[in-house]
């Protein structure tokens, strides 16, 4: 994932087809990857969550947030992008869903004489309730 952010920064999109599996290159558009790749000013990424993609693994999940500034907007790209090696071992990603969403949370009520969800050992009602 580094190393597609890097092409992008230095406007390097044959790096960027080459780590594209052929299915994800069917949506790829090279000329516009290279205007907005030499156009925004790049300011960063953020590497959320990994799951797989080890030395074992076949398969890998990254989680990422992009910033750059295009066009005068400060942007972020967030995606779950999937990897897969190809014949040789290399990987290549395979695809993604952009601003993914997590599951949602589940939200247990506490009531007034329940032990307060802080850790206190307080009756929420004198603790954070208060």
């Amino acid at each position: 994932m580094r190393s597609r952010y890097v092409a992008y920064t230095r406007g390097d999109i044959d790096h960027l087809v080459r780590t594209m599996s052929v299915e994800a290159r069917v949506d790829f558009d090279p000329i516009e990857a290279r205007s907005i790749a030499t156009d925004a000013r790049w300011d960063g990424l953020e590497v959320h969550a990994v799951a797989g993609g080890g030395p074992d693994d076949d398969a890998g999940e990254v989680e990422y947030v992009a910033r750059f500034r295009y066009k005068g907007q400060n942007r972020f790209h967030h995606e779950r992008a999937r990897f897969e090696r190809d014949a040789q071992g290399a990987w290549q990603v395979a695809g993604g869903e952009a601003n993914p969403r997590s599951a949602p949370r589940r939200v247990v009520k506490v009531g007034r004489n329940d032990p307060c969800p802080c850790g206190s050992g307080k009756k929420y009602k004198k603790c954070c309730g208060a």
